[in-house]
């Protein structure tokens, strides 16, 4: 079985690479895990509507479950699920975290600090929203430049962020006896091993467009950014 994961698409953020989506969407496989933040709920509250663009996304999802098993696992953008979970909508599963193979599915927002401070989170998010929006306005100049980016991989509290939050993921697919996590939240693509267990992060479809692909029959898993 072909598995599509994707995570952080952030539907209703300025972010989100509406036309990227809709193509992957659009590709052969079996089955979809949507690993947290497909949503963005927090952004929704504070424009009170999605573009017809992102709503093309939502209708291509619900396309999509009349003849495919979706499993998707709720993040902090999309927490308005916690409520439900978990929820068999039809082929729809709704969930916190999932594991297949030994392999551990979870959005990972759960085991980072600074989110459980919630009103930093949102702020942050909002901050991040507009340095996509100042991008993407530099971007109309021919400049190849991504203050986003910038941020994440030059600060050096973000850097030591990330190496924390990839630590403590491996942690916790340990305490879950899995050889591998699947994560999404921090918007960095990344295959590698930790202490013996698999790492892999989806990325995002804002910056990166990343996505893994998963053959459950081999336990196959590639990320491809």
């Amino acid at each position: 079985m072909k598995t599509l994961i994707l995570s952080d698409i952030h539907v209703g953020s300025k972010g989100c690479n509406t036309e990227a989506v809709l193509e992957i969407l659009n590709t052969k496989f079996d089955r979809l895990i949507l690993v947290g933040d497909i949503i963005d709920g927090w952004l929704f509250k504070k424009y009170g509507s999605f573009s017809y663009e992102h709503t093309r996304v939502i209708r291509k999802l619900l396309k999509i479950s009349k003849n495919k098993e979706i499993i998707w696992i709720s993040g902090n953008h999309d927490e308005f699920l916690r409520k439900y979970t978990p929820l068999d909508l039809g082929n729809i599963k709704i969930v916190d975290e999932y594991v297949e193979n030994d392999i551990w599915f979870c959005h990972g927002d759960l085991y980072d600090g600074v989110v459980k401070m919630h009103w930093l989170g949102v702020l942050g998010s909002m901050g991040y929203d507009l340095a996509i929006v100042i991008d993407r306005f530099f971007k109309r100049f021919n400049k190849n430049t991504s203050l986003s980016k910038y941020l994440k991989t030059k600060v050096k509290a973000a850097v030591s962020f990330m190496v924390d939050f990839e630590n403590e993921m491996v942690r916790q697919a340990k305490k879950r006896n899995c050889h591998t996590v699947v994560c999404g939240h921090i918007h960095t693509p990344t295959d590698k091993l930790i202490d013996d267990i698999r790492y892999i992060n989806t990325g995002d479809w804002i910056e990166n467009t990343s996505c893994v692909i998963y053959y459950s029959d081999t336990e196959e898993l590639t990320l491809y950014k």
